[in-house]
């Protein structure tokens, strides 16, 4: 049913039973917090919740709502939160996130009137880097079970499915790492199979060397698919310029929402 619900979505999604299975194992999502629609005995709709223990107190994310089409334009996201919303509040949950495309008018304004609230822009870049691969001997491929990302390298945190605790769980992830004195001073997370890279960073004080570029074209080279970065919340731009600048292309904007339950 999961992939009936996008079967005409404005990005294509498709999951194998498996792929499934490592999103809700990796995002923590929760059936006890979950809801489904049923009309006739058949299920019609879903809204998937993942719960963990935030700086904001116990959240639940929104890792998939889908109604199939012929069930749209009936409030199916309102009746379902209204159901589940009651068990989120009992079970100590404080807010739900959620991201939602920019050009989905009509699941943005079911949102809306369950309450939640637009809080910031997400972009996503796609493509292979269009500059000469670089020297990549400098580069090691790590462990990404182990993987303990230096946050001081960030200039903003990455949402639900690109955080650390979602990549060590998958377990689909690969980790390539550039070092410094025995020091991370670049890396680039992300899994050669999808083409899809959670996290990357580099230190404030070795940026403009090349160590990005670097990293992106070490990566494209070991992807199976066309890399892209979903969800790129740098409100100063400067992610935005990189990616730009070493030829990926925006494809896609999302809104980040967040519903306060307590």
């Amino acid at each position: 049913m999961f992939n009936a619900a996008f079967a005409d979505y404005l990005v294509k999604i498709e999951m194998t039973p498996e792929s499934l299975q490592d999103k809700f194992d990796s995002e923590d999502v929760s059936l006890e917090h979950s809801v489904a629609l049923f009309s006739e005995g058949k299920p019609v709709g879903f809204i998937f919740h993942a719960i963990r223990d935030t700086t904001s107190g116990k959240t639940a994310y929104n890792a998939g709502t889908g109604v199939i089409p012929e069930f749209r334009g009936k409030n199916a996201t309102v009746l379902m939160y209204e159901f589940i919303l009651p068990k989120l509040v009992k079970s100590g949950v404080n807010e739900v996130v959620l991201e939602v495309i920019d050009k989905n008018t009509a699941a943005i304004k079911s949102y809306k009137k369950v309450g939640f609230t637009i809080l910031q822009e997400l972009e996503c870049f796609k493509g292979y880097p269009g500059v000469s691969k670089p020297e990549d001997s400098m580069i090691r491929e790590e462990s990404t079970g182990e993987f303990i990302p230096s946050k001081h390298l960030w200039d903003w945190q990455p949402t639900w499915q690109n955080t650390t605790q979602t990549v060590v769980q998958s377990g689909q992830y690969k980790t390539c790492s550039i070092y410094s004195d025995n020091l991370p001073i670049a890396y680039l997370t992300g899994n050669p199979y999808s083409g899809k890279i959670a996290q990357f960073a580099v230190d404030p004080e070795h940026r403009l060397k090349g160590l990005g570029t670097t990293l992106f074209c070490h990566f494209a080279g070991l992807a199976s698919n066309t890399p892209m970065v979903i969800n790129v919340a740098d409100q100063s731009g400067q992610t935005q310029d990189f990616l730009k600048a070493i030829g990926m292309t925006p494809f896609l904007r999302q809104y980040k929402m967040k519903l306060k339950l307590k």
